[in-house]
């Protein structure tokens, strides 16, 4: 199994639990020096890669592999700038045109891509009941999650399937810590009010 952002918050936690359940684990990195030197689960190792393309890895992929890419830029920032924005999805189509490429150069097909995506795609739909068959969104984040999905072909792969990732609650990053932040200090809300609110009965 091949993990791109294996060293991201999602990327740790799968790589123990894989590597728990007796999988081997090759993790992509562009400074692999640094995980070893972290620390790496029993039958997990690092190699290297420029996140861009398959030099150094595609030899890897058989038949039999499984791509897990969670690769990208972190969406978390205080201020959506122009820049930051496009580093987010630049950073997202590099590293799947580094698997289309790795897949391409070593003649194999892989037996399963599993994509990253976030449940962005959707964008806000209030209180729509949303399937995996419901159209895309509008909006930054519904923009990205489709070229985020278009960017590997279906051709590529054995099996593509989209992790519409939702979002992440952990002590050890993603949204729950500056979310506790807000709380200890009294911010009840994050971020601009979409809805109205509800007008009160007269």
């Amino acid at each position: 199994m091949i993990i791109t952002g294996g060293s991201g918050l999602i990327g740790r936690r799968a790589t123990g639990l894989l590597a728990a359940e007796g999988h081997e684990v090759i993790v992509l990195s562009r400074t692999p020096e640094k995980l070893v030197a972290r620390g790496l689960p029993p039958g997990v190792r690092a190699v290297a890669w420029d996140a861009n393309s398959g030099n150094g890895w595609f030899e890897l992929v058989d038949s039999q592999t499984v791509i897990v890419n969670l690769a990208g830029e972190n969406i978390a920032h205080w201020r959506w700038t122009k820049k930051h924005k496009e580093k987010v999805v630049d950073s997202r189509l590099a590293a799947a045109r580094a698997i289309v490429d790795a897949v391409r150069r070593c003649g194999r097909t892989p037996r399963v891509v599993l994509q990253a995506s976030a449940v962005g795609y959707y964008g806000g739909r209030g209180d729509e009941e949303l399937t995996e068959s419901s159209l895309p969104g509008q909006g930054f984040l519904a923009e990205l999650c489709k070229q985020w999905e278009k960017a590997i072909p279906e051709a590529i792969a054995g099996r593509l399937a989209f992790l519409r990732l939702g979002v992440v609650l952990s002590r050890e990053g993603g949204a729950f810590p500056p979310m506790l932040w807000a709380s200890r200090f009294g911010v009840s809300r994050m971020g601009t009010r979409t809805t109205s609110p509800p007008r009160s009965a007269s």
